[in-house]
């Protein structure tokens, strides 16, 4: 089998992510091969992996005509329960017209790395987001704040891994609601992440849903993030998935 990982211009992997993705394959006996661009792959074989950013991977996907949702997961309405809060959509410009739509939480809806995620205090914070040509839908979302925060990477409908990303390392996550929520998302894909707060009532409460096909490794090991990676590109595929062990 064969994986394609994305490169630099000078040959190098393009972050850490590419290099872990590297190692995990390299140890499964995948032929590894390089890439800059996407459209440098003339490669028609679906079953070959390929492992890049958002954007790239995607682009390949559509240069194998293998079409995916448009619409992101993010939150999914079978995981509302877990939200405890309220999450709506909407426009760059309308939340920027209506004043009283401050101290929210916004990220982009169709076009996932177009901003990052950030929160809206006042006008200032709209700097760079206002497209005259195109209002940008996004997700609005109530503030809650997160004493710590935790990728869960789920393959298979189980956990593979949970990985601290952000706070406080002595505080406790409860594993039973991230197990619960497992169970709750019917719709699941073969892999992806549930990121998991928990904030200063020590509840454990759902930050977001993320699709596997690109994810960061957030300290996965290369074996694990080898399988994870496999699990989503052979089922957006419809191959088979050579680590599903």
């Amino acid at each position: 089998m064969k994986t394609y990982i994305q490169a630099d211009k000078n040959g190098e992997f393009y972050n850490v992510n590419a290099f872990t993705a590297y190692e995990g394959f390299k140890n499964f006996g995948f032929e590894i091969e390089k890439f800059s661009e996407v459209n440098e792959i003339s490669d028609s074989n679906p079953e070959h992996i390929t492992v890049g950013g958002i954007g790239s991977v995607r682009e390949r996907l559509k240069n194998l005509n293998i079409t995916r949702p448009d619409k992101e997961i993010d939150y999914p309405d079978q995981l509302e329960p877990f939200l405890k809060r309220k999450i709506w959509e909407s426009t760059v410009n309308t939340i920027f017209n209506d004043k009283n739509s401050r101290n929210i939480f916004i990220k982009p809806k169709t076009e996932t790395k177009l901003f990052a995620g950030k929160i809206i205090k006042n006008d200032m914070d709209f700097v760079g987001l206002i497209d005259k040509e195109k209002d940008i839908e996004i997700y609005c979302s109530e503030l809650i704040h997160f004493k710590t925060e935790w990728r869960c990477f789920i393959r298979y409908k189980e956990i593979l891994d949970i990985r601290r990303y952000k706070g406080d390392w002595d505080t406790k996550l409860n594993i039973r609601k991230v197990e619960h929520a497992i169970d709750c998302f019917t719709s699941q894909p073969n892999s992806y992440a549930l990121d998991f707060g928990v904030n200063e009532n020590n509840e454990t409460i759902l930050v977001e849903v993320n699709d596997g096909h690109s994810l960061g490794t957030y300290g996965l090991s290369p074996n694990h993030y080898a399988k994870f990676l496999s699990a989503r590109w052979s089922e957006l595929t419809q191959t088979k998935d050579y680590l599903n062990f």
